[in-house]
């Protein structure tokens, strides 16, 4: 194709040629009045050009952002700018030829590219177009086309080209980064594409230096990245097949329970039990309200946290695993571990719980893993969002800081997690032998087995949910149209071993794999020093309480040094300032977590019948209530020191766990019945129970869902909301009770 020189511009001119005119009626949408003004005037300012712009495209005043259309815009090019290869330029000159003809095809190819269209002061950096409709133009990707239908003579490919544009100083300061979706010829690649941005961008500032009174924009090509970005497949990954391995067997094993239950197993007499869990119950044994002799207690835990269940055992039928001997009985044991029938039914059972039981603990952890979905979720949505600024907007709202300030729903899981070990640890103490040789012994052995028996239930379904995410992020990473900031493809196959042991929280956040997991982390960690101190408070009760009270105290200063030394400011706008130095770091969440253990403490010893003076427990629920609204709510409108913030930093997390510490001594105790009945819903109870898993999932799901949109969201408190209740809830509860139900046993 020849450029497009004056002997065109005078037929066209002329009228002597209408393709402009038949353009514009089969795409009305792009402003082919422009086109036509750019040849008005002098024709031999023209010639020289390798790109030609409207004569009066930038306007002079410093407020102008005309030129952000012509960053790319293949209507006004007169030929193709930069350095091609000879497929890439020819094809290019055929789409232009065909686009200033008026072909459907050119116009639906240039239509699929992303272009400036507004709020780009508003935080509007994605111009993606639509990869999705680009691949739909290929014949070879469609199923049917019909023989009247024009067709690109060439295939198609999506890029997307990131850019960083300085605005003249008048305009903006800031240095804004733009991503660009190019579908174009499939024989471009990306040297050739970032070679035509960068020619189309230099003109682009050449035009804005001739017209602004100071310096114009500056563009910088930094990469141009196709879609897909690799050829990565699950199903070439070596990865891919171990994890199938383990879900084929393990459902193999449900099979197999299934099948010998429905074949051997007799009707099972009633039991009624209730449960007391913190993310996951998982348990077969019973203990009665007095805790006589005959009773018994076990101990699980998920995610760190560990359950009680109570209830009268009553008699059974015989159990077909009776009367096996020792070897075969065990084995069965193991496979009726896997049985999908019963562990369901006990992961769905809402059956009423004993008058004594912990129930209002079910609400508390549902309502608190609901709160950390939705901060989630903002996230989420923030990320991929259009209109960013409506995030600002939104920050000044003042009920926004119950979004910015869900770190404490955190420590309400801390502190649920050391009320749990706590009692449950005293509950099954038995006559541990407190002489000397013999209580070490039995100490260690007593520690040894709690400590295995927690990796053994937390872990297998952790590093089940790494190796799904690490493979997630790689596959994500290859097909979006966006840069995920996410690494995890990468720092879990390097780290994961630190997630194995529960370390990962002591690393920088650039080397974290599941940066979420941060929590499970923390939790282990607590719990291996809090059974440590129950152990020792066995025999020395006073130097168990004092190391206690030295942890909480140290746990503050420790806070309150790290903030108060790198200038530390608690904004609204920051939720995750110093995450590295603060926010994941045992020493800032370990005041939750022992106010937790004084707690269980508590309730063990008053047997859940302490009772406060009216007085007293007016003043308790002024005083909680005053808690809670000061540490979410506190920070409006975000004037606080360096000083107040530390101490807000510090005094925070342990106040806010003292608060829900006198709502559940109420609850558990019988004086807050109306309150005790809200948390204590029997419809929880399922919910509470998949918590473990769906604290896991659910930034996975998140993640994928983001990435598999071919453009951004337009930003609305209402998409957020359904965002929550719709496209991450639902699709999550499959995932969640899939990875409980194969170890509820």
């Amino acid at each position: 194709m020849s450029n497009f020189n004056t002997t065109e511009y005078a037929e066209e001119k002329n009228g002597s040629r209408k393709p402009l005119i038949a353009f514009s009626k089969n795409n009305p949408e792009l402003d082919w009045k422009n086109y036509l003004k750019m040849f008005d005037g002098n024709e031999e300012e023209h010639r020289d050009l390798d790109i030609d712009f409207m004569k009066d495209k930038l306007e002079k005043t410093a407020n102008s952002i005309q030129w952000l259309a012509d960053i790319y815009d293949p209507l006004r090019w007169a030929r193709v700018p930069g350095k091609l290869q000879d497929e890439c330029r020819r094809d290019m000159e055929r789409f232009l030829g065909a686009l200033r003809d008026g072909k459907l095809w050119a116009a639906k190819v240039s239509d699929a590219s992303g272009r400036y269209s507004s709020q780009f002061h508003f935080g509007n950096g994605f111009w993606l177009g639509s990869s999705t409709l680009c691949k739909e133009l290929n014949v070879t990707e469609r199923k049917s086309v019909t023989d009247d239908e024009e067709q690109p003579p060439f295939p198609l490919k999506f890029h997307v080209a990131r850019l960083y544009l300085s605005l003249p100083k008048e305009v903006d300061f800031s240095t804004r980064q733009v991503f660009l979706g190019l579908c174009l010829p499939g024989t471009c690649d990306r040297a050739s594409l970032t070679s035509m941005l960068r020619a189309s961008a230099d003109r682009v500032e050449r035009e804005g230096n001739s017209t602004y009174r100071s310096s114009g924009p500056k563009i910088h090509v930094v990469t141009v990245k196709p879609v897909p970005s690799s050829n990565y497949c699950a199903w070439r990954d070596p990865k891919f097949y171990v994890l199938s391995a383990i879900g084929g067997a393990i459902l193999m094993l449900m099979i197999c329970a299934t099948v010998y239950e429905y074949r051997s197993f007799s009707p099972v007499g009633d039991v009624e039990s209730s449960s007391v869990s913190n993310n996951n119950d998982k348990t077969n044994d019973f203990v009665d309200k007095n805790l006589n002799q005959d009773r018994r207690i076990s101990m699980g835990q998920e995610n760190g946290q560990e359950l009680i269940e109570k209830g009268t055992k009553h008699p059974q039928k015989e159990n077909p695993i009776q009367g096996k001997n020792d070897g075969e009985g065990f084995w069965l044991r193991c496979l009726l571990a896997f049985s999908p029938t019963v562990n369901g039914g006990k992961i769905i059972s809402t059956e009423p719980a004993a008058k004594d039981s912990l129930t209002c603990l079910h609400g508390l952890r549902v309502f608190s893993l609901g709160w950390v979905v939705m901060v989630h979720t903002y996230l989420q949505v923030f990320s991929i969002a259009e209109n960013k600024t409506l995030r600002t907007v939104t920050e000044r709202n003042f009920m926004f800081q119950t979004i910015s300030n869900a770190t404490f729903s955190v420590d309400t899981f801390f502190f649920i997690s050391g009320l749990l070990v706590t009692i449950l640890f005293y509950r099954s103490l038995g006559n541990l032998n407190t002489e000397k040789g013999n209580f070490l012994k039995t100490s260690s052995t007593k520690f040894v087995i709690m400590i295995l028996y927690r990796f053994v239930r937390l872990t297998p379904a952790y590093l089940f949910v790494l190796g799904m995410n690490e493979i997630a992020i790689k596959h994500a990473q290859a097909k979006t149209v966006f840069s995920p900031v996410i690494i995890d493809h990468l720092t879990c196959e390097k780290f994961w071993w630190r997630n194995a042991l529960y370390l990962n929280s002591l690393y920088p956040r650039t080397e974290m794999c599941m940066l979420w997991s941060w929590y499970m982390a923390n939790d282990t960690q607590f719990y291996v020093l809090g059974i440590l101190l129950l152990l020792l408070s066995v025999k020395y009760f006073k130097t168990a309480v004092a190391i206690v009270s030295l942890l909480i105290a140290s746990s503050w200063f420790t806070t309150f040094s790290v903030a108060y030394s790198n200038d530390y400011i608690a904004r609204i706008q920051e939720p995750f300032a110093l995450f590295d130095e603060l926010y994941d770091k045992p020493w800032l969440r370990a005041g939750p977590y022992f106010v937790g253990t004084i707690t269980g403490y508590i309730l063990f010893k008053t047997k859940c019948q302490l009772k406060l003076p009216t007085g007293a427990e007016l003043i308790g629920w002024v005083l909680s209530a005053m808690i809670m609204f000061s540490v979410v709510y506190g920070l409006y409108p975000g004037n606080l020191t360096v000083l107040v913030s530390s101490v807000y930093a510090a005094l925070a997390h342990t106040a806010w766990a003292m608060a829900v510490a006198f709502i559940v001594i109420q609850c558990c105790t019988g004086s807050a019945r109306m309150i005790d009945s809200l948390l204590s819903l029997r419809l929880t109870y399922p919910l509470s129970r998949l918590t473990y898993c769906a604290y896991l999932v659910h930034p996975v799901i998140m993640m994928i869902t983001s990435t598999q949109m071919d453009g951004p969201l337009h930003l609305h408190n209402g998409i957020v909301i359904n965002h929550i209740l719709f496209a991450d809830d639902g699709p999550k509860l499959g995932p969640k009770y899939v990875l409980d139900i194969q170890g509820s046993q």
